[in-house]
């Protein structure tokens, strides 16, 4: 069936669902029948809840339906290319709290992408920015598949006691850890975010077709990776996607930073076709 038939169909059933649910709200609230009810009304369900019940019901049903196709997508959707281009996923660490570090790691490691290259550089090489490390290593290391580097210098500032020697050699060093391993982390310099992201982009250099980023506090959904890459494959004009950034669960205390964290990464490309991003000024 042709793309924009369904569509159509789409837009006619759920506008004709709207208004048979709008139609019967109106109705039970203007008959005001009631299926059960206590003596004074102090506790009465009747038609206008039954229809409300019932839409809920529905709304909750398709919204499980969609995210269990999306939570599939890993496995069941093709992309349209005749390749499927390859993607690494760069994370910029800073002083983050262990428990959101860790949700960071764990989610990125259900990510339903083959192949997925994980790189966390993290902005700080002190002692007191050791345990991010140690997370790594704890949710992502123990393998062969995992390599790291703490790297005294980054690419624009050489750190204390290096020479232009053991500088270049640092930078090769931090280009084959990324390179050869499925999972790195590269510990580096303070330089903020940019040099952070710089590190990453520079060291897979065009090893990869695709780079997603994030912050290191992001739950990312499993089919975050192959949902936007299919969006990069089905238009040779698109040359970025953002992801659908929300900030914690309703009802729980959000700080300030962490309000402008989201906001700022919601205006973030998250898949950036690697021409845009690697290429040497």
């Amino acid at each position: 069936m042709p793309v924009q038939l369904t569509t159509a169909l789409r837009v006619v059933g759920t506008s004709l669902f709207a208004l048979a649910v709008l139609g019967g709200i109106l109705a039970a609230y203007v008959t005001g029948y009631q299926f059960i009810h206590t003596e004074k009304h102090y506790l009465s369900f009747g038609l206008y809840g039954a229809i409300l019940g019932l839409h809920l019901l529905i709304q909750s049903l398709f919204a499980f339906l969609e995210h269990r196709r999306m939570r599939r997508a890993g496995q069941a959707l093709k992309l349209p290319s005749r390749r499927r281009g390859s993607v690494a996923l760069c994370i910029a660490a800073y002083q983050e709290d262990p428990d959101y570090l860790r949700k960071c790691l764990r989610s990125a490691q259900r990510i339903s992408f083959p192949d997925l290259k994980v790189v966390m550089v993290v902005d700080g090489n002190r002692q007191e920015d050791a345990y991010m490390l140690d997370i790594f290593h704890e949710v992502l290391g123990g393998t062969e598949q995992a390599g790291f580097f703490v790297w005294r210098s980054n690419f624009h500032e050489a750190g204390e006691g290096e020479t232009e020697a053991s500088l270049r050699e640092g930078m090769d060093r931090v280009r084959d850890v990324v390179r050869a391993s499925t999972f790195s982390c590269i510990m580096q310099k303070w330089g903020g975010k940019r040099e952070v992201m710089y590190t990453a982009f520079k060291a897979l250099g065009d090893s990869v077709d695709y780079i997603q980023v994030c912050d290191s506090d992001t739950v990312l959904d499993p089919a975050c990776t192959i949902e936007m890459l299919r969006v990069l494959e089905e238009d040779p004009q698109v040359g970025g996607v953002g992801g659908d950034v929300q900030p914690p669960a309703k009802g729980m205390a959000v700080e300030d930073d962490q309000v402008q964290a989201a906001q700022f990464r919601a205006t973030e490309a998250w898949s950036v076709h690697q021409r845009h991003v690697s290429r040497e000024q």
